[in-house]
């Protein structure tokens, strides 16, 4: 994998009122205030290592510019399907900030050798940038590598040992920069030959399940519904609500009781014939959404709500005890293995499977693009 030092700018601080206000809000504000001042650009190029503390797990990555021929000639994989319109509005946020402002987030197998040039690199070293995010209880921190033995030789080890990485989130900004770039060659000599990428290790990322909220409207009394699920799974009802402890079982949430449901082996060797691989999503898509509940446009039907798996149970059992016209479905996280199967296999999962933790903020580190204005 062919890494590269960044010109980047950051916000400075202290010209900052509302900091929290600031990171929520600068994925719209960005384009007024990019020119404000409140942006460092006079940094020299490199590469960070990028720390992030949660209440749970310290995660350690790499923030650094990927040489845009690693995804052209794939070896960054993906294993979820873009929608044309949703890149097509990223070019254009592109072109309106010349600018891309969050980093894809890509996975790759660890390796000894960058774990410890990784440590090496902040280990009793004051980070560059610091950023507290109290709602999420979470501290940010960036430590910039400036040393150019220290920026080579991480460059040298991903070479050596990383041939490939996955899209953990940001398939739609990947397409967006290549189809860019396919209209307009010449921008690789204006800052788009290489595009920004935060780089954490397997063992470094957290993989969720993406849990969903359905409004069922008065259309669906809950027993229908579970007559209707006893056809295709097993339906036990539960003393307490908890989360999925297998692959193939969802949990319901109603109002007032949780059940476990448990495809029937014969449904799950049926939609593996059809597709080669079967994942839960498939079989609550089409079983659930489309046959009980006659939901088609499975994307972007408004009474299908995502909740992420870190947020646990709570979140679902909150939102369904204020509207009783929802239910709620946690699901299993997909494995790594199954994602790095699918991914490496050119297949993709059903949309909206996972949940990565660690997420990359907006506007932390940007990479400014000249010439987008005019492409």
């Amino acid at each position: 994998m062919l890494i590269k030092p960044i010109h980047y700018s950051f916000p400075i601080l202290s010209k900052i009122k509302d900091k929290t206000l600031f990171f929520e809000q600068i994925k719209n504000t960005f384009t007024e205030i990019k020119n404000s001042g409140i942006f460092n650009d006079k940094a020299k190029k490199t590469i960070f290592i990028y720390r992030i503390k949660t209440k749970s797990k310290v995660y350690h990555g790499i923030i650094a510019g990927i040489d845009i021929q690693e995804y052209i000639k794939g070896k960054i994989k993906k294993h979820e399907n873009t929608l044309i319109k949703q890149e097509e509005n990223i070019i254009q946020l592109m072109k309106a900030r010349q600018a891309i402002i969050k980093p894809v987030l890509l996975a790759y197998p660890s390796k000894k050798k960058i774990k410890d040039l990784i440590v090496g690199s902040f280990l009793g070293k004051k980070p560059k940038f610091v950023i507290e995010f109290p709602k999420e209880h979470q501290i940010h921190e960036l430590f910039a590598v400036t040393k150019i033995q220290a920026i080579k030789d991480i460059q040298k080890a991903f070479k050596a040992q990383v041939p490939k990485a996955y899209i953990a989130d940001g398939h739609h900004r990947m397409a967006a920069v290549n189809d860019l770039l396919l209209a307009n060659p010449d921008l690789k000599s204006q800052g788009l030959n290489y595009f920004l990428c935060a780089l954490f290790d397997f063992n470094e990322l957290s993989i969720f399940s993406y849990n969903r909220l359905v409004h069922i409207l008065d259309l669906f009394d809950i027993d229908v519904i579970l007559a209707q699920l006893s056809k295709v799974a097993q339906v036990k009802k539960i003393p307490n609500a908890r989360q999925s402890s297998k692959k193939f079982e969802i949990i319901l949430f109603t109002s007032n009781a949780y059940y476990s449901i448990v495809w029937n082996k014969s449904i799950i060797a049926k939609v593996k014939k059809a597709k080669g691989i079967v994942f839960d999503i498939d079989l609550f898509n089409d079983y659930i959404l489309q046959e009980i509940m006659g939901i088609e446009d499975i994307r972007s039907n408004p009474r299908i709500t995502y909740v992420e798996g870190v947020k646990g149970t709570k979140t679902i059992i909150k939102s369904i005890k204020d509207n009783k016209e929802f239910i709620g479905f946690g699901f299993y996280p997909v494995k790594r293995g199954e994602f790095i199967k699918i991914a490496d296999d050119g297949k993709v999962l059903p949309p909206k499977s996972t949940w990565f933790e660690p997420r990359i903020k907006n506007g932390l580190v940007i990479q400014h693009i000249e010439g987008l204005l005019s492409a």
